[in-house]
């Protein structure tokens, strides 16, 4: 009786890998950081160590059970390497890791705790993804020695997917270093020496083969991210272009890894963004920074060249390549910066209009919408760069005290053909059908009549006709909950605000601005009602 009651009970309740593995992914996606990443592996680190235990075991029980035992898997190691490339990214982001910066001169500080931290996190995915390495190289050494039952099928080998979350540990860390760039393309080299060594013995399909080890765009995108962002080193943005060009050579190698890593525009943008910031960090004075600032000029054009040819995916610029630089020029300072500024912003005008005269063909039934897109259309806010880099270009040529007469006459041409680029771009955007000036452009605008003409009467009639235009333009501009109401447009005046009135009236004299305030009140009493 008592054999039959034993018989009828309910079976016992086994812990799958399964189950483990859902306790791992809920650390894993907790946002916990460390905490949640030290108690993602303790799970793995029970499962692993759980057939030790029952080896050690002298009861009859224990062994009978150790079949049932959960053991990891590939999605617990890759939980748990996740778990850490989290961590890294969490714990970077706390304290002053994002606004650390590298000073010019120096060109050294001290790294932040929290960039510490993070580095230790993608440390640890590093160093669980060598342990996963190594396990499955075990298994697969055992399985070619052995007679098993069940062989070894590469269950537990590392494919691309969990390189890659080890390579976001080291790319995404906030504030990383030259260091971190180098364990990411140390990782970037072991996965390309796998492929090579398992392409011969991978399966093929229509060819293809198989590997499961194989460097891909997001692969390559993630080293170039590591060394655009990595602060404290100069050569950063120099080593993410050289593997920008790397990946466009490999994908004009005709092989079938080309088609994987054909770089796309945001490829183009992390390297663009990376000299620019280094021409912003440098700041005013720097030589060099005219050189970096043609770097990003010339993948520019080379993102042109490439939207001509007919690559798949199509790789052309978007209004985010033009206005980086912008920016790029606009931060160096130079002498030249006004020109290539209206150069860029023109050829960017030119796109929009390439592309809306495309869409207008599309409509009219003569084009294909498969390979259309639009994606340049200049703001306002870029019309406006250009404008304040042309209104704070005073500073052309030599010290005033050091001129004799030739080369002050020189400088006076050089700062009147500067303002004719800012009048030019106004003139462009008061044309432009899909932006309007606002009060930024009418106060740069007054500003580069103060800082690059003579103060003459003919200066203040130019100023005076910039304001009457500024309050004669209808205001677009969203009102802004940030900015104090005092500060903002008024009902009925135009594109004028606070900052407007303050460069008029620096830029005139006290008798003409109380009559030109007086004639803008009274327009503005008008057309308030």
């Amino acid at each position: 009786w008592a054999k039959a009651e034993s018989s009828s009970s309910p079976p016992p309740v086994l812990i799958t890998p399964n189950t483990v593995n859902l306790c791992i992914s809920a650390w894993c996606y907790s946002n916990k950081g460390q905490i949640a990443a030290e108690r993602a592996q303790r799970l793995l680190n029970w499962m692993e160590n759980l057939p030790a235990s029952t080896n050690t075991s002298s009861s009859s029980s224990s062994s009978q059970f150790a079949s049932l035992l959960p053991q990891p898997n590939y999605q617990s190691y890759a939980l748990a390497i996740d778990a850490w490339a989290q961590a890294a990214v969490i714990e970077s982001s706390k304290g002053s890791a994002a606004t650390t910066t590298t000073t010019s001169t120096t060109n050294s500080k001290s790294i932040p705790d929290a960039t510490k931290a993070g580095f230790n996190c993608a440390k640890r995915a590093e160093e669980l993804l060598m342990r996963m390495q190594a396990k499955h190289e075990e298994l697969q050494r055992l399985s070619e020695i052995t007679n098993r039952d069940l062989p070894y099928n590469s269950e537990l080998q590392p494919d691309t997917n969990v390189f890659n979350k080890v390579l976001m540990a080291w790319s995404h860390i906030r504030g990383g270093t030259k260091a971190s760039s180098i364990r990411a393309m140390r990782i970037l080299d072991l996965m390309q020496e796998l492929h090579h060594h398992q392409s011969s013995d991978a399966p093929s399909w229509q060819g293809i083969g198989l590997s499961k080890v194989q460097p891909n765009l997001h692969t390559y995108k993630c080293v170039i991210y590591a060394w655009g962002h990595a602060s404290h080193t100069l050569e950063g943005p120099d080593r993410a272009e050289e593997i920008l060009r790397h990946m466009l050579s490999i994908s004009k190698a005709g092989n079938n890894l080309g088609k994987e890593v054909l770089p796309d525009e945001e490829c183009f943008h992390i390297v663009m963004k990376s000299h620019a910031e280094l021409v912003r960090r440098r700041g005013k004075g720097d030589i060099s920074n005219a050189d970096r600032a043609r770097q990003v000029t010339d993948l520019l054009n080379w993102m042109e060249l490439l939207g001509v040819r007919r690559t798949k995916p199509k790789i052309e610029p978007t209004t985010e390549s033009y206005r980086i630089a912008l920016s790029a020029w606009a931060w160096s300072h130079h002498i030249d910066a006004p020109k290539q500024l209206e150069e860029i912003l023109f050829r960017m005008i030119r796109a929009c209009e390439l592309n809306r005269n495309k869409l207008r063909d599309i409509q009219n039934g003569l084009g294909s919408k498969d390979s259309f897109t639009l994606a340049v259309t200049p703001e306002t806010k870029d019309f406006n760069t250009v404008i304040n880099c042309c209104s704070f270009a005073r500073g052309v040529g030599v010290p005033k005290d050091e001129l004799d007469d030739d080369i002050k006459l020189s400088q006076q041409l050089a700062l009147k053909e500067t303002y004719d680029i800012a009048e030019g771009v106004l003139d462009a955007l008061l044309s432009f059908p899909y932006a309007q000036p606002d009060s930024n452009t009418f106060a740069g605008m007054i500003r580069a009549c103060v800082n690059l003409l003579p103060d003459t009467d003919e200066r203040d009639v130019r100023v005076i006709d910039i304001f009457r235009l500024a309050y004669q333009t209808p205001n677009t501009a969203v009102k802004s909950s940030v900015i104090p109401e005092r500060l903002q447009v008024p009902a009925g005046g135009g594109c004028v605000d606070a900052n407007v009135l303050r460069q008029l009236r620096y830029a005139i004299p006290t008798s003409e601005y109380i009559r030109v305030r007086e004639e803008y009140e009274e327009h503005r009493r008008k057309n308030s009602k």
